[in-house]
């Protein structure tokens, strides 16, 4: 059973929030320690030197907690990323044949009807080259594209999603746009941000590296 967009986006709000909680804490940890210096430069063998070295361990414990409580979300995301529910599109409803010619009468523009003459049989007489030209491009497209490792393609589909820019994108468009199977991309994005490819945020944004 797939997993709802929703619950994805919550696991997004999630990741943001622990996110900025490290970030605050690091800097805590940054305070404590500045704190810590400025006390060993007064008093190096005071009571108070051992006190606020006390405080920043606490708090540099709280910060590698945190920073691995972001990785597990960060896991979390991914495989719940995998199993997400594609969102199809509605298409709006297109206007009918009577429709067109009431819209194009009171906007004055001719209506084209069907007209079946002697120009019209002949360039559907002629279209079967056409057809064989373009099949032949297209399979010799297509060949060229199957040369490509799913990790590759899935590469050049992020190239052409993302560009410069740090983007949440759902598996259904990168399944379109790349030609692999839903099932695949998951794979593909793992071998992609191993090799230092991608790298994906903790509010599930991809971005390029």
């Amino acid at each position: 059973m797939s997993i709802a967009s929703q619950t994805l986006s919550h696991l997004q709000t999630a990741g943001s929030a622990v996110h900025e909680a490290a970030q605050a804490l690091r800097q805590e940890l940054q305070a404590h320690s500045q704190a810590l210096m400025d006390q060993m430069a007064l008093q190096p063998f005071g009571p108070q030197v051992d006190a606020a070295y006390q405080q920043m361990r606490q708090v540099a414990r709280l910060v590698h907690e945190i920073n691995s409580l972001e990785q597990q979300l960060k896991a979390i995301y991914l495989d719940a990323a995998q199993k997400a529910q594609a969102e199809l599109p509605v298409l709006p409803a297109l206007p009918s044949a009577n429709r067109r010619r009431r819209l194009a009468r009171s906007l004055d523009v001719p209506v084209v009807e069907q007209v079946e003459d002697a120009q019209v049989v002949e360039m559907l007489a002629a279209k079967p080259k056409t057809g064989k030209t373009t099949a032949k491009k297209s399979k010799g497209t297509t060949s060229a594209s199957s040369k490509l490792s799913n990790t590759e393609r899935l590469h050049t589909a992020f190239r052409k999603l993302l560009g410069k820019k740090a983007k949440a994108v759902g598996h259904a468009e990168l399944a379109a746009l790349s030609g692999l199977p839903r099932g695949s991309i998951g794979a593909s994005i793992k071998k992609l941000i191993e090799t230092q490819k991608l790298a994906v945020d903790t509010d599930g944004a991809y971005r390029l590296i």
